[in-house]
């Protein structure tokens, strides 16, 4: 009984730690913050109370920050499906433009289709084609041993010319007007023709507005729904499913996981083929919900940012939610110091950078001190 006492105390200890870990690594990261902001003559309790006003103040700052948030829940889980069993996916940036780029190639090529119908196939190209962009570095990973950060971070610029050159040759759209009517300046836009209606993911305007929620139109799709699905279905799969067992066996151990009898490289190969899947949902929202055409300045870097989004919400379903909110609230709140305060929007890089940097720091130092309490019980436990 004395040897069980000490261990439930560690255990509930290290489980608060986890639980709070982020929390503490964000307000470290302000006051790390707050000296650059004192360094270039400004208040940082009156710059952050701007952001905070801004940010949330404002209803279609509140939409816009949902707006931004709901491609790295798509890019946060895709990261966050990797690292559960060992994988480093950086290949999100270019699985989602493979995405993208199909998904526009079915929205505005397929046509005669019901909504019913078009909308549905057009995501699920997006997902395929994401899948099918991942499927190359875990093939070489698992038949030729090369590294998935090698082959990912390659095939991410391969991707980008990829789209670019498809984007600007064989797909563009030959019928815009050129001119101010069209909103050209006497040359064609790089873009692909605009999606058929029936392929356009709606806003949730009309729905929020019922409920009393006054949201700009046009501002917030119902992507955020399928985002906030996708967060709960990962909360499923990890911890409801048998395959989300033998993941997380195969991510903690995938030598022990072969001992009981779990097929490792079948996991990880099913797994990264799941995280491309996703990751090609996150250009979806802008394409679909926003844009309705692909261009080569579409939006990037959602790969990049779904992968801080992961650490930060330490891989969990909730806590990517989470994450995604408080980089977009970051992107919007930069944007109101930028505009009343002043202040450069390289204090938002900063701020989000030193985030990462404590989470990452917060987590190696949760991993010592349980190594240490383990430890502690094996020899309390051999004494």
């Amino acid at each position: 009984m004395n040897a069980q006492l000490p261990r439930s105390k560690a255990a509930k200890r290290l489980a608060l730690l986890e639980k709070f870990s982020p929390v503490l690594a964000v307000l470290v990261a302000m006051a790390v913050a707050s000296i650059a902001l004192i360094i270039i003559g400004k208040n940082p309790l009156v710059v952050y109370g701007t952001m905070f006003y801004f940010a949330f103040g404002r209803m279609d700052s509140i939409a816009n920050i949902l707006y931004k948030a709901t491609p790295l829940i798509f890019a946060g889980i895709a990261c966050a499906v990797g690292f559960r069993v060992g994988l480093f996916n950086i290949g999100v940036e270019g699985q989602y433009l493979i995405g993208v780029l199909c998904a526009a190639s079915v929205g505005f090529a397929v046509k005669g289709l019901p909504v019913y119908i078009h909308l549905p196939l057009t995501i699920l190209a997006g997902a395929a084609g994401g899948a099918l962009w991942a499927l190359v570095p875990i093939w070489l990973k698992l038949k030729r041993g090369v590294h998935e950060v090698i082959t990912t971070i390659m095939l991410n610029h391969t991707a980008f010319l990829f789209v670019q050159f498809l984007v600007a040759g064989p797909l563009m759209d030959k019928t815009q007007v050129i001119g101010p009517a069209g909103g050209g300046f006497g040359s064609l836009r790089a873009r692909t023709p605009a999606l058929l209606p029936t392929a356009r993911m709606p806003d949730l305007h009309g729905t929020l507005e019922k409920i009393g929620i006054n949201f700009p139109a046009g501002s917030v799709n119902w992507f955020l729904i399928l985002a906030l699905l996708a967060a709960v279905g990962l909360w499923y799969l990890l911890w409801k499913t048998p395959f989300g067992l033998e993941l997380r066996a195969v991510g903690h151990n995938p030598k022990a996981a072969e001992t009981a009898g779990i097929r490792s490289n079948a996991v990880i190969f099913r797994t990264f083929l799941l995280s491309g899947a996703v990751a090609g949902l996150a250009g979806l929202s802008d394409l679909l919900g926003y844009f309705g055409y692909l261009d080569i300045d579409f939006p990037r870097n959602f790969g990049f940012t779904g992968i801080a989004v992961a650490l930060v919400g330490r891989n969990g379903a909730v806590g990517i939610v989470l994450a995604s909110v408080l980089f977009g609230f970051l992107s919007r709140g930069g944007m109101g110091i930028l505009i009343i305060e002043k202040v450069p929007m390289e204090t938002y890089y900063i701020l989000q950078g030193l985030i990462i940097l404590c989470i990452v720091m917060a987590s190696e130092v949760i991993r010592r001190y349980a190594r240490a309490q383990q430890k502690k019980e094996e020899a309390s436990a051999n004494a």
